[in-house]
């Protein structure tokens, strides 16, 4: 049989578990010792040993300072963490490796996998992907594919209820120790589709843990103990009481589990004042107080959802179902606002905490590995070839499309294929990879079809080979037919967030972006477009051409959006000089698993230029975080004070809240210490992200009313000019470009807005260039100014007289050639020089 990838890992911000799909089912591996399916995600270092799962938890009450949790939350950030029993620095890629490794352990079966599955919450960027990544190739994986895990939840979910209880769109809410992630799912045709996700990848069950250390246990100890600032001593790397955070953590998390079956739990801990006495600690915790911290956050998740369904203009009642994933889902108040407030069905019969893993399983199951060659024993065999092999050329001009079911639910799936120009007396056959099928060798004919045996529940790959009329294989490469029977499969990943490429926008001295792929495209995907130069570079300089690729939303500004990766060309590394103007061949390319190559081809000197992109780390620096909070707070005070003296009430809103929020960040980031050990600025810097947009567009809010009205009189112009032509190509572009306007008008940046006003400009000139009325004017306009406005003084009498000529002969193409040569010829045109920038013409 075909061999299949099968493993499976989630690899979670609390716990990990690793699964393996077997023979239409799926086995969750248990630890060896304890045999428990979950190993929890936390890796100590004590001077002899690493500790790993939930050893290592219970040495937090020992020795915490060596003690690593929840860093999955830190993935593709340039963090370390430091060991003070080793002198030593581990990443969280590092510390996932050795997760990962132990994971392999629990594979009681003695496999030793060279391909596996690892899941990622749906909004990890590329760089958050490739630390992943990174992580399970160090794990001694050959092969890593990941999977989002909505998705790998919603397989295990499809595959439990069946067809009949998969009607309608249904959503995943996925809430685990780390991450949130809600999916829009679908079924089509026996096909799962994830039509678009939101998400948070620092919100978890983590966060709920510091609630009840920062809002319950802190205050308590600072009332009764007299202990100043205890949050700072705490969560300072270096401070008094560090150690007591991460004991206090381990408590928080183990009262919110207990608290999702009781009312009320009672906490006991050793204290040590400031004056070094001891203190025994009896602490209640009852669910309205947990339930008063967690509230804020889970609330959030719901707005999540409810934008979710508001860009795909859906209502509650549009949805079937909401199914819960993640070990926070078992909190009572998540379950009852989600009712509550969405007022949808919330489905629990699945387990959420081995969701995730199960349908990864699945996935895993029905993919190919590339990491394992079939035995030779399994590969089919040729008839009659008695060692020889027919000679190419006998082949070379064959023609061959399938088309068949990758997925089914019955026992047998129709196989169809056109076959031209094969050889007179040519013979087929299709056989299954375990024996279990073989079709026999019959003639070839244009059109073939089989009904083919499938295994069930399972991966069947069928080959298809073609043999000449002696019986010697045709040397023809036919993609192996890979058909999963009894399972829904998923209908390819979607993209998170949109990729771009910032490109020059020289009219207005500044760059923008140019949608790539956009935001949900399904992944594998592949595009190629060419671009200009918008500068000369010069061989032997040190004057790039760069193509900087972006992950983040096509309308923001470049700035505010994820580098991903660049491709630089330099003088130095030209072997002739690059012309303004000429053609730039760009291909990008992005796997399922979000592997960027980025391939350019520039034909004026025949050279190609190619990279593949895998950053996997991003630091933020505490100091520079502020410094931007600080910043941004001033400008949209600034225009907050602006839009209240105009009474413009309406419109200071959203800014208002953004302003406070930005007070919020900047008062926690003032009590935040530069070694701070927790995911606290990650977190701050997520959220100033999404803010900068907010005090970016209010900030420049007057500048994109007059863009708005230009934007608006160029298409109330461009309308009409459009009515008197009757050109129907134009119209039907115009109303191609006003298509999409509702998706950005109110949301989008300046340069993005100048975009769309320069795309609107175009096609007016493109319906006056054909008015012969208009174009009169513009050659006479230029015809008509003194001759000391040219430095040419004979070319211009030349033209003139010509262009005199062409008005007798109304083509407006000639006039305007006309208009266009006095144009090059006036001393004081606009030569401004072009940006630097990218090199790239947008």
């Amino acid at each position: 049989m075909s061999s299949t990838i099968n493993f499976a890992i989630d690899l979670g911000t609390t716990n990990s578990l690793i699964a393996k799909a077997n023979n239409g089912s799926v086995d969750i591996f248990k630890n060896p010792s304890g045999m428990k399916v979950t190993l929890p995600s936390v890796v100590a270092f004590r001077k002899d040993r690493i500790l790993i799962g939930d050893k290592a938890r219970e040495y937090v009450e020992k020795d915490p300072a060596n003690v690593f949790a929840a860093f999955k939350r830190k993935m593709g950030t340039g963090e370390s963490f430091f060991i003070p029993n080793s002198g030593s620095f581990k990443t969280p890629i590092e510390l996932s490796t050795i997760v990962l490794q132990e994971l392999k352990n629990f594979i009681f079966t003695g496999e030793s996998p060279a391909s596996v599955v690892i899941t990622i919450p749906a909004s990890f960027d590329t760089i958050q992907s490739n630390a992943t990544k990174e992580a399970g190739y160090a794990a001694g994986f050959r092969e890593v594919l990941l999977l989002q895990e909505p998705i790998a939840a919603s397989l295990a979910f499809a595959n439990k209820e069946g067809k009949a209880g998969m009607e309608g769109r249904w959503l995943v809410y996925d809430l685990g120790g780390g991450t949130f992630d809600v999916a829009l799912v679908v079924i089509e045709d026996d096909e799962m589709k994830v039509i678009d996700h939101e998400g948070d990848n620092f919100f978890g069950g983590v966060d709920f843990d510091n609630g009840i250390l920062t809002q319950l246990f802190v205050p308590y100890l600072e009332s009764h103990y007299g202990v100043q600032d205890l949050s700072s001593k705490m969560l300072s790397a270096n401070g008094k009481y560090n150690k007591l955070y991460f004991q206090l953590l381990y408590k928080a998390e183990e009262a919110k589990i207990a608290l999702s079956n009781n009312t009320t739990v009672d906490i006991e801990f050793d204290f040590e004042d400031e004056a070094g006495e001891e203190h025994e600690v009896f602490f209640t915790i009852s669910r309205d107080q947990f339930d008063a911290i967690a509230r804020e956050r889970v609330l959030a998740s719901i707005a999540f959802i409810r934008n979710l369904l508001t860009r795909n203009n859906l209502q509650s009642s549009d949805i079937t179902e909401v199914v819960l994933v993640g070990g926070s889902t078992y909190i009572p108040l998540v379950r009852n606002l989600l009712a509550q407030d969405l007022g949808i069905k919330v489905n629990t019969t699945i387990d959420p905490t081995t969701a995730v893993v199960e349908g990864a399983a699945w996935y895993a199951g029905g993919r190919p590995s590339k990491a394992t060659p079939l035995p030779a024993a399994q590969q089919p065999e040729a008839a009659n070839t008695g060692g020889k092999t027919a000679p190419a050329a006998a082949a070379s001009n064959i023609e061959i499309k399938t088309a068949f079911q990758s997925n089914s639910r019955d026992t047998e799936e129709y196989f169809a294929a056109t076959i031209k120009n094969a050889p007179a007396g040519s013979s087929y056959r299709i056989t299954r990879a375990d024996g279990g099928f073989d079709s026999g060798l019959k003639p070839v004919a244009e059109k073939i079809s089989e009904m083919l045996l499938l295994l069930p529940n399972s991966l069947n790959a069928f080959s298809l080979k073609l043999f000449d009329k002696q019986g010697f294989p045709l040397q023809v490469s036919i993609p192996e037919i890979l058909i999963v029977q009894g399972k829904f499969s998923i209908y390819g990943q979607p993209l998170p967030h949109d990729i771009c490429l910032e490109v020059d926008d020289t009219d207005n001295n500044i760059t923008h972006l140019e949608v790539i792929f956009e935001r949900n495209a399904i992944l594998p995907i592949k595009k190629s477009i060419t671009k200009t130069l918008s500068r000369t570079i010069v061989k032997g300089s040190d004057d790039q051409l760069l193509i900087n690729v972006l992950e983040g939303s096509r309308y923001s500004s470049p700035q505010s959006n994820l580098p991903i990766g660049i491709v630089s060309i330099s003088g130095k590394q030209l072997k002739s000089d690059l012309v303004k103007g000429a053609d730039v061949d760009l291909t990008f390319e992005i796997s399922e698993s979000r592997d960027i190559t980025v391939t350019a081809y520039i034909s004026m000197i025949d050279e190609e230029f190619k990279q593949a992109f895998s950053p996997s780390a991003r630091s933020i620096n505490v100091t520079r975080l502020q410094q931007e909070t600080d910043y941004l707070h001033r400008l949209g005070k600034r225009q907050l004070d602006k839009l209240l003296k105009t009474e413009k009430y309406e419109e200071s809103a959203p800014l208002q809240r953004a302003l406070n929020d930005l007070e919020t960040i900047q008062t926690k980031l003032r009590t935040l210490s530069a070694d701070d050990v927790t995911d606290t600025k990650y977190q701050l810097d997520d959220q100033k992200r999404r803010l900068a947009q907010i005090i970016d567009t209010a900030e420049k809010g007057d500048r994109m009313v007059e863009l708005k009205e230009e934007y608006y009189q160029k298409k109330e112009e461009g309308r009409l000019l459009l009515q008197q032509s009757g050109n129907k190509d134009l119209l039907q572009r115009f109303e191609n470009m006003s298509a999409d306007e509702p998706t950005w008008i109110n949301n989008c940046s300046t340069q993005f807005l100048r975009l769309k006003i320069g795309e609107m400009g175009r096609l007016i000139w493109e319906i006056k260039r054909k008015d012969v009325s208009y174009v009169t004017r513009v050659y006479l306009y230029y015809a008509g100014l003194s001759d000391d406005k040219y430095y040419n003084h004979s070319q211009v009498k030349v033209l003139r007289a010509r262009g005199n000529e062409a008005l007798g002969r109304q083509n407006p193409d000639e006039i305007l050639s006309y208009a266009a040569q006095l144009h090059e010829l006036l001393i004081d045109k606009d030569q401004n020089e072009a940006i630097k920038g990218t090199g790239l013409k947008g």
